[in-house]
């Protein structure tokens, strides 16, 4: 499944509702719960999905999140990447994919001589 983005739509107002600050908030990202990051988005800024597109989530403005580069950063390696592994592998087993245990022997192939 590929990435999908938000439209520059989107983006735009997400960046308006902002007001220029960091819209995260909570733990997710890195903060008390409850808590708004506010930093300045005059840094840089980037458009996360609050429900990650890989967890189901819509490319929506309520969906939408302008936020600074380090909450974005955070939330990504503390919560949806890992988030997205755990799912990929409980489908793998419910698929009956499962890493191989311990070590496979190894057979030799029979040369064009031998049958």
């Amino acid at each position: 499944m590929s990435r999908s983005e938000f439209s520059k739509a989107t983006k735009r107002e997400a960046l308006k509702r902002s007001g220029g600050c960091c819209e995260a908030v909570g733990e997710k990202y890195g903060l008390d719960a409850g808590k708004r990051c506010n930093f300045p988005l005059a840094y840089g800024v980037q458009f996360d999905h609050v429900t990650a597109d890989s967890h189901g989530g819509e490319n929506t403005l309520e969906n939408c999140a302008a936020v600074c580069r380090e909450c974005h950063t955070t939330k990504t390696k503390s919560y949806d990447t890992p988030i997205a592994a755990k799912i990929k592998r409980i489908s793998d087993k419910h698929l009956g994919i499962v890493k191989p245990q311990g070590r496979i022997p190894s057979r030799p192939f029979p040369s064009r001589g031998q049958s």
